[in-house]
Parts: structure tokens; sequence; C-alpha cells
């Protein structure tokens, strides 16, 4: 099905979804306008997709990942009904999850046409270029803008979608030539260097070195990978002698970590999250099958708070997988950790062709794995739109290809 064969009235609804796509892919990417700004956005492409999903339903076709989000989504849902909050205040915290169900709307609505999948991937390419410009601009002294940092909010978003145009910028710099390679390998080391040297987010600085050895091992041979490794153990080294904010950042973390160990002091950044993590493996433990619910976490935390069980207040652990393993016990934690499999898994499948593609899904699982480990990459809602837009289009890149077809044994039919 294309949109030409579409009643009049879903035409106009499809256009209406490609202009709100592709306006909400750019507002995203460039980490410039203010989470209503955005949301607006992201709200019309969703509504206006809707639609056009219940239309053509009866040939949808889910990959591995919308599956496997599906059913996360299902099991938070059903923990609605032993969380002790009123219902209405429940499906509140739940919504925080909402890109479960967004994702194959969004990705059968975008598979009807490559136009609106080609814009929306330069909007987005377009927008990180704008914040990575922004962002160096700020660091060298270039100009300054009254009320903005060098990450034009916050540093975890901002490493997330720099880590993201870094994979895109490598894959770019292989698969093409000339002039386009040169300037996708300039921008690759621009945005390290971003990264790295202007910004101090120490997700930020796991997240670009697991995009490089991502693409080592999928590009080169084994040796040339191995080669590419120590070469990249090489500039780390260079760049920890030569870069102060990258140097200074690495000490302090791993002196507040020794504090931690040694004085149980655990008043730092990193001194917080061991005491988040303590906290939310506790809960984990008390409550292993089902957890407390999506809606308790919040009252939980806070209770154990109260009686210094935790030691500090805090709504958010900064970690998905601890976010899980609280909410919705162990099989939460197993179906969240399926999802990012899946994504992988699915560019596993895919590689051989194209093999762009795969390996983006694959680079793409790798940060989030990251991202998850130290940061709530879902319940947050920067990096969960980032992500939206992401998967979203290679998730239709899947599907106009018919790749989802091949996946033998990983295809779920809507028949109705």
């Amino acid at each position: 099905m294309n949109p030409t064969t579409m009643p009049v009235w879903l035409r106009y609804s499809e256009r209406a979804f490609a202009f709100n796509f592709i306006a909400f892919s750019f507002v995203m990417f460039s980490c410039w306008f203010p989470t209503g700004f955005s949301a607006t956005f992201s709200t019309l492409a969703f509504f206006f997709a809707l639609p056009i999903f219940f239309y053509r339903i009866r040939s949808i076709e889910l990959s591995q990942f919308e599956l496997a989000g599906l059913v996360l989504f299902g099991w938070l849902l059903l923990s609605v009904i032993w969380s002790d909050a009123p219902i209405l205040e429940s499906l509140g915290y739940l919504s925080e999850y909402r890109i479960y169900f967004i994702l194959p709307v969004l990705i059968s609505v975008l598979a009807l046409n490559e136009k609106t999948q080609r814009w929306a991937f330069v909007a987005a390419m377009l927008g990180a270029f704008i914040a990575l410009i922004t962002s160096c601009g700020l660091g060298f002294g270039w100009w300054q803008i009254e009320g903005v940092e060098f990450s034009l909010g916050r540093r975890i978003y901002h490493g997330f979608i720099m880590s993201s145009f870094l994979l895109v910028c490598l894959l770019i710099a292989r698969e093409a030539s000339g002039v386009i390679r040169l300037i996708a390998c300039v921008v690759a080391l621009l945005v390290t260097y971003n990264v790295l040297n202007i910004e101090n987010g120490r997700t930020g600085y796991l997240q670009v070195v697991s995009v490089f050895l991502v693409f080592s091992v999928s590009t080169f041979s084994r040796v040339q990978a191995a080669l590419a490794v120590f070469a990249a153990v090489i500039f780390c080294v260079a760049c920890y002698l030569s870069f102060d904010r990258f140097h200074d950042t690495v000490n302090r973390t791993l002196a507040n970590l020794e504090k931690v160990v040694v004085s149980d002091d655990y008043h730092s950044s990193a001194g917080q999250r061991l005491e988040f993590y303590r906290g939310a493996i506790n809960i984990g433990l008390d409550h292993p099958l089902i957890g407390v619910g999506v809606g308790d976490v919040t009252s939980v935390l806070q209770s154990r708070a109260e009686t210094g069980q935790i030691r500090l207040l805090t709504d958010n652990v900064h970690s998905e997988f601890m976010n899980m393993l609280m909410a919705g016990g162990v099989p939460a934690l197993l179906l969240f950790a399926g999802f990012i499999v899946a994504i992988s898994c699915t560019g596993f499948f895919v590689r051989r062709k194209p093999r762009w593609l795969g390996d983006a899904l694959i680079g793409l699982g790798v940060i989030v794995l990251v991202s998850a480990l130290f940061n709530s990459t879902i319940k947050d809602y920067g990096e969960k739109h980032a992500l939206i837009v992401m998967l979203s289009i290679l998730g239709a890149h899947l599907v106009h290809r018919g790749l989802n077809k091949r996946s033998e044994g990983l295809k779920l039919s809507v028949t109705g």
C-alpha cells in the first residue's frame, strides 16, 4: 500500500503526519527547543498516524523490537493491578513508557512514504549538526548565549544525541566516497572532541567508546579490528593527557568512587548514583516476581528515604534497568533487556542487505544499553523521544524494504 491508494481524507492525514514527524525529528535533535514545543509535533504526528494505522491494521507486521516493546508495555500495564496508587495516578506513570505502543503506529505509517523517511533523516541530522556547531562554538568561545550551557540543555541528552550522530557519520564515511566521506570523517572527529573535551558527561564518554568499538568490529577484519581497538586505546590515553575537561572528569569520578568504597561517602554524583542503585536493587529483591507496580515506584522510594533505607530522596534512580526491576520485578527487567537485544538482533538479521541498516540497529542497541545502565533512557523525555525518531526511521526502512518478511519466526502479522 502507498498513500495514493488510500482514501482522500487519509491522504491528508498522511501529509499532516509527514510534516509533524519531520518537524519533530529536527526539533528533538537540535537540542534547542523546550519540551512543550517538541511535544506538540510528536503528539500531532501520533494522532495523524492513528487513523492510517487502524485502516491498514490487517497488514501490519511487527519487528522484533516492536513486539518485545509491546510485551513489556503489557506487563507494566498489568502491574497497575497490584499498584496501591489510584488507577489514574498509575496510568500517569505508565504513560512515561508510551514509546512501546507509539513505535508500531509511527513505523507502520512512516513506511508508506520513502520520501518522508528521507526528509525525517535529513531533518534529524541537520538538527544534530546545529546542536554540534552551537555547542562547539560555545566551547571555543566563538559566541555566548545567555543561560545556555554547552549541551544546550541536559548533558545526558546531548551525549545521547552526539553518540547517535557519531554512529551515523561513521557509517556514512564507510559507505560513501570522495567529498562526502571526508566531510563525514571531519564531523565524526568534531563530535568526538565535543563529547570528550567540551562536555563532561561520563555516559557520553562510554557511548562514544562503544560506538567506535561496534563500528570497528562490524567494519574491519579481526586483525584490522584489533589494530583499530589498539589505536582507540592510544587515542583515549592521548585525550586523557591532552584534554583538561576529560582528564578532570575521569579523575574526579575515580576519586568519588574511591570515597564510596573506602569511606562510604556518597556525597557526589557518582556516589549518589550508587546509592540509588543499591536502594533500587533492595526494592527489587523484596519484590522479585512482580515488582511494586508502575504506580508505586515513586512512593516506595520516598517511604524508604524517610525510614533511612535509602539515604537520598529521589523519584528517579537514573538507571532504566533499575526502574524496570522496581516497577515490574525480574520479568520487567528481562523484558527490557530483551527489547534492547531485539534491536541489535534485528540488525544482525538484516546487515547483509543493506549493511548500513543492520549496523545502525546494532550500534543503536549498544548506545541504548550503555545509556540505560546509567540513566533513565525511557522514563526521561529527551532520550526517549530521540529514540522514537531513530527507531521509527530504521523500522520504516525495514518494512519498506520487506526485510521483516525475511526474518522467519520473528514476524507478527495482525490478521484481525
